[in-house]
């Protein structure tokens, strides 16, 4: 039986439009959110190209992840389009490819470096399909991937040899303005930390972690909140430099 809120999620997805969350509609568990969004990829016949991790907030920081549909890639120099009345909040982050499947279970940082093929930068548009999001219970978002809107899979290296990923330059420009230039920035500093206590878990209904897919660690910046047509620039030093641009 499909959960109502994976109903109404998926017709926000289909339809480009906010979903108003009423009590009955909310999640407040992290099984019910993990059934939501798996049924939310059922119903829209959509695949899992990479995954979103982060950790519940203090003081319980349970890792947690939520999937990034296929269908919410958008190029390098590419578009995304805003529906009406939406807006997105920018962020720069560090992603991992990965070459292989990672089981659940404990992994070392060098086993899950030793998983990708590739580390690259990216940039996420955080968005919601509810129409008041900050109100929503905590596990109601992760039930809607995360608050994942979109995400761009930038230049890629190949090995992270030479390069301390807890303080790399991160740069963020809107329109040419340079809103963020920074070293570092990751809540948890080592941006591969939320990362390794989600491969540990792995409690999600769309399959883990598999080869082929991406996965992106959490922001470097102060997200950037945006509402309007322009260009977002995204810079990690050493790796690259992505570029989307938003349309109304």
């Amino acid at each position: 039986m499909t959960l109502p809120l994976a109903a109404r999620l998926a017709e926000a997805r289909r339809t480009r439009s906010f979903h108003s969350l009423s009590p009955e509609d909310a999640i407040r568990d992290a099984a019910s959110a993990y059934r939501v969004q798996a049924e939310v990829a059922r119903l829209l016949g959509v695949g899992i190209a990479g995954w979103k991790v982060g950790a519940a907030p203090p003081p319980e920081r349970i890792p947690m992840a939520g999937p990034i549909f296929a269908c919410d890639l958008r190029e390098d120099g590419g578009v995304y389009r805003l529906a009406p009345g939406e807006a997105v909040k920018v962020e720069v982050e560090l992603g991992l490819q990965l070459a292989r499947d990672v089981p659940a279970g404990a992994v070392s940082r060098h086993e899950i470096l030793s998983a990708a093929s590739s580390l690259f930068v990216g940039i996420e548009l955080v968005g919601s399909r509810y129409l008041a999001p900050d109100a929503a219970p905590f596990e109601s978002r992760v039930a809607d991937n995360f608050n994942n809107a979109a995400y761009v899979v930038g230049p890629s290296i190949a090995s992270p040899a030479g390069l301390d990923l807890a303080a790399l330059p991160c740069r963020l420009r809107i329109d040419g303005a340079t809103v963020t230039d920074h070293v570092g920035g990751h809540a948890d500093g080592d941006p591969l930390a939320p990362l390794l206590a989600w491969a540990a878990v792995q409690a999600d209904l769309c399959g883990g972690l598999k080869a082929g897919q991406f996965v992106t660690t959490g922001t470097l910046n102060v997200p950037f909140d945006m509402n309007r047509a322009g260009l977002i620039e995204a810079e990690l030093a050493g790796i690259g430099r992505v570029t989307l641009r938003l349309e109304t």
